[in-house]
């Protein structure tokens, strides 16, 4: 074996640990807009919120075709043609921009309750499709190129900038309605966007080598619908709850964000570990001893979780007291979605990533139908339980398709 290639476990380690650092740090700014925000703001307001920015979030995987997580993988193989593999992508996401943030803000229009000020709707979901999917792009770069802090920086610098720019509004404005909160979110996403165009912005030099791996436009789309799906299933319960009652949206957005949180060991661990695999001729013996370690961890995350939810209305208010049980019942969602993310990487690994879209669009629509169906009649329950119901069936399509493969 090539000896650059051979597998390091120290220096997973390292890298996971410089990842974890810079996503704590993201997490922390997370956490503190969530409850300044749960704070300040009334039910009404932070519900509404919630629910406009979930609908952003749609459309945030399809700018550029998906294409930043083909630079990932591509960079990582063939670093000297690094720039040329981000340029091609650097297109698509021009070309995708104003057809998305178009779709997205009627997507808006139709989904969520009538009333909210479409100005300031319409600037907050474009601007969170520009600086979202601009962050995704640049990170992925930088992450091929082996350089975690500068990832983890990257990845870390949109909530910090939002964050400073929300404290400084409640500062300043004694109540805040959701018009002035939309405007202030686009505005510092927006502003973000200066800060990552020197890592992105087109260069006029070539490569002293033609690019090796094959990258066409849409080679990122399993991707990008992967990642649709993952939205769909986390983020289309908001605007459903919200028929219901924008409290509602808000309570399930502070547990469903606990959890995101408190599962960030096991996603630095994970992205340290993709380009090391990608880079590797037979990754599959390291993929299962690594793998086995990160279920146990994910099972040991959830319990955890469960364990500790009652902390939760502590931090945010006892207005969300319902969050302890819906934190409790997503504690083991993490589990199922490291699992997943396990067979997608064999998946990669066969050239079958087109048994990821299949999963994946299988998996949307039944989340959707899930949701449809229980969060009327369930409320918060329901959406918990569609989300296992989504992570389970795309995991056990995906292992048919292996097994299909084998034969």
């Amino acid at each position: 074996m090539i000896k650059g290639l051979r597998w390091h476990p120290g220096k997973l380690a390292r890298s996971g640990g410089a990842i974890l650092g810079w996503m704590i740090l993201r997490a922390l700014a997370q956490a503190v807009t969530i409850v300044l925000l749960a704070r300040v703001l009334s039910g009404q307001t932070y519900g509404e919120f919630v629910a406009v920015i979930a609908v952003a979030g749609f459309a945030t995987p399809l700018a550029g075709l998906g294409l930043a997580n083909m630079v990932l993988r591509n960079a990582a193989r063939d670093p000297e043609a690094g720039p040329w593999y981000l340029r091609r992508a650097l297109l698509a996401w021009v070309w995708t921009l104003v057809p998305l943030a178009g779709v997205t803000v009627y997507l808006a229009l139709l989904l969520l309750p009538k009333g909210l000020p479409l100005p300031p709707l319409g600037a907050a979901v474009t601007a969170e499709l520009l600086a979202a999917s601009l962050t995704e792009l640049a990170a992925r770069y930088r992450q091929a190129q082996h350089r975690p802090h500068s990832y983890g920086a990257i990845n870390a610098g949109l909530p910090m900038i939002r964050l400073l720019a929300l404290g400084v509004l409640a500062i300043i404005v004694k109540s805040i309605d959701i018009a002035t909160l939309l405007w202030t979110h686009a505005a510092a996403s927006v502003g973000y966007l200066a800060l990552l165009w020197p890592v992105v912005r087109p260069t006029p030099t070539t490569t002293a080598a033609p690019a090796r791996e094959a990258m066409p436009i849409t080679s990122g789309l399993p991707f990008s619908i992967s990642a649709l799906t993952m939205r769909v299933q986390g983020e289309f319960n908001k605007p459903i709850l919200a028929h219901a009652g924008f409290g509602l949206a808000g309570t399930y957005n502070i547990a469903q964000r606990a959890v995101d949180i408190a599962t960030l060991p096991l996603l630095a661990l994970q992205e340290a570990l993709w380009p090391r695999l990608y880079a590797q001729a037979n990754p599959l013996q390291q993929l299962r001893r690594t793998g086995a370690s990160l279920l146990m961890l994910a099972a040991g995350m959830g319990a955890l979780i469960w364990l500790l939810a009652p902390l939760l209305p502590v931090l945010v208010g006892v207005k969300y007291a319902d969050s302890i049980r819906i934190l409790r019942l997503l504690a083991w969602l993490p589990l199922l979605q490291v699992g997943r993310a396990l067979i997608n990487f064999h998946a990669i690994h066969h050239g079958h990533m087109h048994h990821i879209s299949r999963a994946c669009i299988i998996g949307g629509g039944v989340s959707i139908c899930a949701v449809t169906v229980l969060v009327p009649a369930h409320g918060m329950a329901g959406a918990a339980i569609a989300s296992y119901i989504t992570e389970i069936t795309m995991s056990l399509v995906l292992l048919g398709f292996a097994m299909r493969s084998s034969r």
